[in-house]
């Protein structure tokens, strides 16, 4: 089962993931012991919003799975009423179960993949560049939520309400909460603390001009004019310039991670200028700071002083 709404750019009202490859790893064997799960598919992520969606159902053997893994093969998004190519940052998504999937010969089991993607728009409103990265956790589905039409692919599950599921995310759930950042033309102050159970890794910064009317989703758009950093191991903040094609790298690789509890101050002083190398920072003028992490993400609004 499949849930989980993206992080979407302003405009964008659908988002399309097709799927393949689905495998789990059987627990305490070595890393041949894959069992293939048949299944293949396109789902819209933007509808499964607590819903869930079946994209496979298979017999396998009695086992305790760690791993699940699939293959993104492709994404695409609606945007303004039209249909765009994404670019997938990775292909692969690997997944372990928190607390393990128990398969056994008496009773159907479930596997939920919650699933978070989050798609950026490295151009404009007119000429629109998507690109797309997916984190994602696992866990079992209780026994007596198994049953139904729940093995049929393609069914839906309403996850509204069920205890398990509200327990799960609010224990395994990526939280990053910001301090209010500091922005002048030539510094960025901030800082963010794990508020989850979990670690986490910090991988992208972002400092893009507000958008009138873009609401939640206008930190996302048109990346392109905005000022990003990647963040290294240590927590250093790196301006990039040149190609916004360099944004998508960031999604999977590096970055800094934030333990369980904890605070890092992320800070850089140097001249700000624009991914594609235009007049940076502005005083006087309003900025989303979105900070990007390896399955959330956090936004702040500031005046640039």
């Amino acid at each position: 089962m499949l849930t989980d709404p993206p992080s979407v750019p302003y405009g964008v009202t659908a988002v399309y993931i097709s799927y393949s490859g689905i495998a789990v790893h059987a627990e305490g064997f070595g890393d041949g012991s894959w069992v293939a799960v048949s299944g293949a598919g396109t789902v819209d992520t933007t509808r499964l919003t607590n819903l869930s969606q079946t994209i496979s159902s298979a017999v396998i053997p009695s086992l305790t799975y760690d791993v699940i893994r699939l293959n993104i093969t492709s994404a695409s998004v609606e945007f303004m009423g039209k249909n765009y190519s994404a670019h997938v940052s990775s292909g692969t998504v690997t997944v372990p179960f928190v607390g393990g999937l128990k398969v056994n010969s008496s009773t159907p089991a479930a596997a939920l993949i919650d699933i978070q993607p989050t798609v950026l728009n490295l151009g404009t409103q007119f000429g629109p560049d998507f690109n797309m990265a997916a984190g994602a956790r696992a866990l079992q589905v209780p026994s007596w939520d198994v049953g139904g039409s729940l093995g049929n692919v393609g069914s839906t599950f309403d996850l509204m309400g069920d205890s398990w599921f509200n327990s799960f995310r609010s224990h395994h759930s990526d939280t990053l909460n910001s301090t209010q950042p500091t922005l002048t033309a030539d510094s960025l102050s901030f800082s963010e603390t794990n508020g989850g159970d979990d670690p986490l890794v910090v991988r992208m910064v972002m400092v893009t001009p507000t958008i009138h009317g873009g609401g939640d989703f206008g930190p996302l758009d048109s990346v392109a004019n905005g000022v990003v950093f990647s963040v290294g191991s240590g927590g250093t903040l790196t301006p990039l310039s040149g190609s916004p094609n360099q944004v998508g790298s960031l999604f999977g690789d590096g970055g800094y991670t934030l333990a369980p509890g904890a605070t890092f101050r992320f800070t850089y002083s140097g001249t700000l200028t624009s991914l594609l190398g235009g007049s940076g920072i502005t005083a006087g003028t309003s900025y989303y700071v979105t900070v990007i992490g390896s399955e959330t993400l956090s936004v702040q609004t500031v005046v640039a002083s």
